[in-house]
């Protein structure tokens, strides 16, 4: 069957769509992105929300010179909330950042200076649902050797706790001596932690020399 040209016509008539115009299309462009936009995360606590909202940083994390003053990639918290948040007390200009999750336990990394303005960090855990402090493990704090009539001139000097942290949360704190008289460092000792299942910090090895020579 041959269709009559003025059929054709008034069919080509009747299907011909308007280009769209500009505000046509940058309106279709805005709610397209808005169909793919993420919706807001909803939070079972305010402190839920206060630490998911914390800079995220993964493993390994090794101790470098400097890392306990500058805090690198950490956020602030107010010191009025730590002792509630995370459980520590006595800190001022405190930082802190998330680290990945040990099974189903939080874990976090806060550092700040002690009520003497020298650098303290640790390391705190939380629960998995409530979100409320477990445990705390200092990674880095400063002791100073204090001149008395005991002390030979050679043992004045600083002690340090310093630490890296493995992936499978091994954690290695070294303690290291540096003399006020000609600046030299020396080991001490090593001692290795984890976090057990319950979020609690165990001890692995102590005064292992190297990680993993013989003790003396």
């Amino acid at each position: 069957m041959v269709l009559s040209t003025a059929l054709l016509m008034g069919w080509g008539c009747n299907s011909r769509r308007p280009l769209p115009t500009q505000e046509d299309l940058l309106r279709e462009d805005s709610l397209e992105r808005l169909a793919h936009l993420e919706k807001p995360r909803t939070y079972g606590s305010a402190e839920e929300e206060m630490i998911m909202s914390l800079p995220y940083r993964t493993l390994p994390v090794t101790y470098e010179e400097g890392f306990e003053r500058a805090l690198t990639g950490f956020g602030d918290v107010p010191p009025t909330m730590v002792p509630s948040l995370l459980g520590v007390e006595g800190l001022t200009k405190t930082k802190a950042v998330r680290l990945p999750d040990r099974d189903s336990v939080h874990v976090v990394i806060v550092g700040g200076e002690n009520a003497d303005g020298a650098p303290v960090v640790q390391m705190v855990t939380l629960a998995p649902k409530t979100w409320e402090p477990i445990d705390a493990l200092v990674l880095y704090e400063e002791t100073e050797v204090e001149e008395d009539e005991f002390t030979d001139e050679e043992d004045l000097g600083l002690i340090r706790v310093e630490f890296s942290v493995t992936s499978r949360y091994e954690i290695y704190m070294q303690e290291v001596f540096q003399s006020f008289v000609d600046e030299e460092r020396s080991l001490e000792g090593v001692s290795v932690f984890s976090i057990g299942s319950d979020g609690r910090f165990f001890q692995l090895e102590h005064n292992k020399l190297n990680h993993g020579a013989e003790d003396e």
